[in-house]
């Protein structure tokens, strides 16, 4: 989709390059008169980025001059028709070589040379100056599916673009993608400008290799089906990492209702090879994301304005990922590149969420630069869990998980956040609704390291040490027949144990409920608020173990869980009470009242406890489906979690314990 343009910067700006240094006072050394004799060859020349026509002289080599703030080292200019050079070599013959030094520039890191970086808002707005002190995205490619690219600014010229490729008319190279609109050469600035090259602006992965696609047809600067697939396929195949596609068309229903088959096709191929799409959420203010940009497996990035705020125009709905920056009218609240936008080749102002896409595909460009083995749910989940909250506090239909961070990105994906300190620490198993099983060596969205099926669509699932090896392993509920499925390994293949568990309705809780070393499986009857604590497996193939206690805890709804709260090694029942929000638990198999009650999470959550830091007690986490994200506790008291991550969306998830 065009994005909306403003007019182009008409105006000259005069900078300082560095910051002024006041110089109490200047030595000036008596030298050659500078008349007749012959001249020699300086055997030093200055650094271009030194100050010129200064040399440092070390104080106390025949200077009594002031020095330049709290350094012993003074400032010495050239004599008259002396160059730079000619006064360091001179200088350093009378005074030696360790006491003579170019008086050199400093700049500060992540702040780019580029004249007009200052107008960019936007950069400052994701973070990325802090990010560049890490990476500027080397060694990722991203793939620019658009109008194409024009080179004939002067901001551009540092690129050299691999794999060029029109679509419409089935032709490599650079010829074949001539931009003659402005939209892809705009889009492909705010992506990877030329950075510190003293003209322009700045790009956000300016590092990154480009890939120009054409897919739109000059006549009518539209795409198809046909070109759009064809573009997305052709990156594909020549190797990008990142798919960045400012384009779509307008929905009036959710996905799938409102998707193209052709495209859809595309994109499930892309995905699968492990290519990230980043595609703008559309430019309609409508309450349906944009297709493609609804596509489950892409990155649907709506646009913020220079106040944080989403953009009046940026479409919205259940399918927002992520929030970029797209600006609004009336210039610097723009997005600034350079394009030509049908006249000369200059710096414009651009809004739309075409514009707020590239910044998000920059994002992944730098974030895969640091740790190319993320997949694309992996690069999803990074720049979610990372971006600054908008709006209602977590993921909301009108901003998704909030305006991108990319500092933050690259950061944890540097060096992954975990809440656990040293070992003993608890994670978790994710289980699809398909039944299959991931287990996560650690709270941190690279960590799901191994995955296997195991169970039927339906089952319940949970974990236990079913055969005392300090191993946790997947169980199964099976409703439908009244067993319970246990398997003493992490991996696909039949139960080791089975046996026939309580009545229908019960609710099977896994622990180690008299310290014995060994989990079993204990049950809460909802209709009765009754929990039975059995410490003996079900004989295989047989009924349920006889039950050692059995008392009444809560009322009936509550929601059951396990833990050990108390650090005893033994663990015991709490409950979550949806309708006031509040969490209780007791620490011995008694009846009696709660030990501990506090309020923590909202009604719909799956609330469960686990030994998220090491310290030897369980404290509570909840799993928040609607907007895929993971809330972990590490005391039990009410409160903002200690740590969060956005994991996907999964039907069922359960204590497990760490690598």
């Amino acid at each position: 989709m065009p994005s909306m343009r403003t007019a182009r910067v008409a105006m000259v700006i005069a900078m300082l390059t560095g910051s002024l240094v006041a110089v109490p006072a200047v030595a000036q050394e008596a030298g050659p008169d500078g008349v007749g004799g012959s001249r020699q060859i300086p055997s030093v020349r200055a650094p271009a980025d030194s100050v010129p026509d200064e040399v440092l002289v070390r104080s106390g080599e025949g200077f009594t001059t002031q020095a330049v703030g709290a350094s012993d080292w003074v400032v010495v200019r050239p004599s008259r028709g002396e160059t730079v050079d000619e006064a360091f070599d001179r200088l350093r013959q009378v005074h030696g070589a360790d006491n003579v030094a170019y008086n050199l520039r400093y700049e500060l890191h992540g702040i780019p040379n580029d004249p007009l970086f200052f107008q960019q808002w936007n950069f400052t707005a994701i973070g990325v100056t802090d990010a560049w002190d890490t990476t500027i995205g080397t060694g990722v490619t991203v793939a620019v599916v658009d109008t194409g690219i024009s080179l004939g600014g002067e901001d551009l010229t540092c690129h050299a673009f691999v794999d060029p490729y029109n679509a419409v008319t089935a032709t490599a190279g650079l010829g074949a993608v001539v931009d003659i609109e402005g939209h892809g050469t705009h889009i492909t600035g705010t992506l990877a400008q030329c950075t510190n090259n003293h003209k322009g602006v700045a790009g956000i992965a300016y590092g990154a290799t480009l890939m120009p696609i054409k897919v739109t047809f000059d006549s009518t600067g539209q795409a198809t089906s046909l070109t759009l697939a064809a573009g997305i396929n052709w990156a594909v195949a020549k190797g990008a990492d990142v798919i960045n596609i400012s384009l779509g068309r307008d929905c009036s229903a959710p996905w799938p209702t409102c998707s193209d088959p052709v495209v859809t096709t595309a994109i499930d191929a892309a995905e699968a090879t492990g290519v990230v799409i980043v595609v703008s959420s559309g430019n309609a203010n409508d309450p349906f994301v944009a297709t493609p940009a609804n596509h489950p497996l892409t990155i649907a990035v709506g646009a913020s304005t220079i106040g944080n705020a989403r953009a009046a125009y940026s479409s919205y709905g259940s399918s927002m990922s992520l929030m970029g920056p797209g600006g609004d009218s009336g210039g610097g609240g723009g997005i600034l590149q350079e394009t030509f936008n049908g006249g000369p080749f200059s710096y414009y102002y651009y809004t739309g969420t075409s514009s707020a896409a590239p910044h998000v595909s920059g994002a992944a460009a730098l974030a895969l630069a640091v740790r190319p083995s993320m997949t694309p749910s992996q690069v999803r989940a990074l720049l979610t869990n990372t971006a600054l909250d908008l709006g209602p506090a977590g993921w909301d239909q009108q901003h998704g998980a909030g305006l991108v961070q990319i500092d933050a990105a690259v950061a944890e994906a540097a060096d992954p956040q975990d809440p656990c300190d040293g070992d003993g620490c608890d994670t978790i198993y994710t289980i699809t609704q398909g039944g299959q099983w991931a287990l996560w060596d650690e709270l941190n969205v690279f960590s799901a390291t191994s995955s296997f099926y195991y169970g039927n669509p339906g089952d319940l699932g949970f974990s236990g040490d079913w055969n005392c090896n300090g191993t946790k392993t997947p169980g199964l509920y099976r409703q439908s027949d009244g067993f319970v499925y246990l398997r003493n390994a992490n991996t696909e293949g039949n139960a080791n144990i089975t046996f026939f568990f309580g009545n229908p309705g019960d609710v099977p809780l896994a622990g180690d409920f008299n310290n014995d070393g060994c989990d079993t499986v204990s049950l809460y009857r909802p209709a009765e608020g009754r929990f039975f604590v059995i410490n003996e497996l079900g004989e295989d193939g047989g009924g349920l173990g006889a039950a050692e206690t059995s008392y009444y805890f809560g009322v009936p709804g509550d929601k059951p869980f396990a833990g050990d709260f108390d650090g005893d090694d033994i663990d015991t029942f709490g409950l979550h009470r949806e309708s006031s929000g509040f969490v209780y638990f007791r620490n011995s198999h008694t009846q009696g009242n709660a030990h501990a009650q506090f309020i923590y999470g909202d009604p719909g959550d799956i609330l469960f406890a686990g030994d998220w830091d090491g310290d030897g007690d369980d404290t509570v986490a909840v799993y928040r489906q609607s907007n895929s994200t993971l809330y972990v506790k590490l005391t039990n008291t009410a409160g903002f979690a200690d740590h969060d991550m956005m994991i996907g969306y999964f039907p069922q998830l359960t204590r497990s314990a760490g690598a």
